[in-house]
């Protein structure tokens, strides 16, 4: 997976580079932390993030969202808690005293959804669950659940419908193959941004923006995106779509739901 990636990274920033007659280069990063370390350093100008981890990151540098991307025609998805079908937990209450695996604080459907979802419905994980787990990833997150080292996770998921069979999920991406039982389904998360260093000239920030634009327009542009951010295209972001996610992390840190970066 990680070979990869960077093979579909290298492909992607190539072509971009092509396009916008400027060098481009692709860069990994093993945390959100890391992520927002580089950017304040300056050694990243454009970066792919989650949006709670943009809402978070502004508050210590200028970033201004410039594209969203999309998937299966849509713009958002889910957040599930989820266990091994194998297992005997048909709810949450059956997980009091388990280990429950999260993603990141600073990670939407990770963490911070899932988790302000069971406060809504008056359930505390900081006391509900024995043990939590933060992984880093989501595919991490599937593994711990998947060989037994967590009872639940919380990872992101997609479906057309109330009641349709999941088309997109972490755990669909790691096996397939594998059944589970969702237990828990959050409200809507806004999808993955492409956004920019706030200081870079508008004019850098709209070309950069346009480039990946243009690639969902084309089979081979399509391909490059999908191999890179599993998505079919992007389209321009809205500021106003984060609103709702803003207010749920002031929530969240009334409620001390949420660490800092």
């Amino acid at each position: 997976m990680p070979g990869q990636v960077s093979r579909a990274l290298d492909d992607l920033t190539g072509h971009l580079t092509d396009a916008l007659g400027a060098p481009v280069v692709g860069l990994v990063c093993e945390s959100y932390g890391g992520l927002v370390s580089e950017l304040e350093r300056d050694r990243v100008q454009f970066a792919w993030m989650p949006p709670a981890l943009l809402v978070l990151a502004e508050e210590r540098m200028a970033l201004r969202p410039l594209i969203s991307a999309v998937r299966g025609d849509r713009t958002a998805y889910r957040s599930v808690l989820f266990v091994d079908a194998g297992s005997a937990y048909q709810s949450i209450d059956d997980l009091r005293g388990k280990t429950v695996a999260w993603v990141d604080p600073s990670s939407a459907a990770g963490y911070l959804y899932p988790r302000l979802h069971l406060a809504a419905r008056g359930t505390d994980p900081s006391t509900h669950f024995g043990t939590e787990l933060f992984l880093k990833s989501h595919h991490e997150v599937v593994r711990a659940v998947l060989d037994g080292r967590a009872d639940i996770g919380a990872t992101f998921a997609e479906r057309p419908g109330f009641g349709a069979p999941i088309r997109r999920a972490g755990f669909i991406e790691v096996d397939p193959k594998r059944s589970v039982r969702v237990l828990e389904w959050t409200g809507l998360i806004p999808n993955d941004l492409i956004v920019a260093h706030g200081l870079l000239p508008q004019r850098q920030q709209q070309a950069f923006a346009h480039a990946l634009l243009q690639l969902g327009t084309s089979p081979t542009g399509r391909r490059l995106l999908q191999g890179v951010f599993q998505a079919e295209k992007f389209m321009l972001a809205s500021s106003r779509t984060l609103r709702p996610l803003r207010h749920l992390i002031q929530v969240a840190r009334e409620h001390g739901l949420l660490s800092q970066l």
